[in-house]
């Protein structure tokens, strides 16, 4: 599997933080930058500390689980429900 940016996940990775930019008036949620971590502390961490609130964050405690929920999230950021939610968070 590969990051939204086309990225081969090595499987050591255990975090991925998308910085993202939104387009209110087209409904749209583009990466710009992906963060890949060896571990989920990271990750977490270094999406806590970004001043982004369009970024996106997926740990796992395992390979496994990070595809799982990375696939997830994938679909999630091509559905326009779950694209207005998020614009009404933001």
């Amino acid at each position: 599997m590969t990051t939204i940016l086309g990225t081969e996940i090595p499987e050591s990775t255990r975090g991925i933080v998308y910085l993202c930019n939104f387009d209110y008036k087209e409904m749209k949620l583009t990466v710009i930058k992906e963060i890949l971590c060896e571990s989920s502390f990271l990750a977490l961490t270094l999406y806590a500390e970004i001043p982004n609130p369009e970024s996106q964050l997926v740990t796992g405690e395992s390979f496994d689980k990070l595809l799982s929920r990375l696939e997830r999230l994938h679909k999630n950021m091509k559905d326009p429900k779950w694209l207005q939610e998020l614009s009404e968070c933001l």
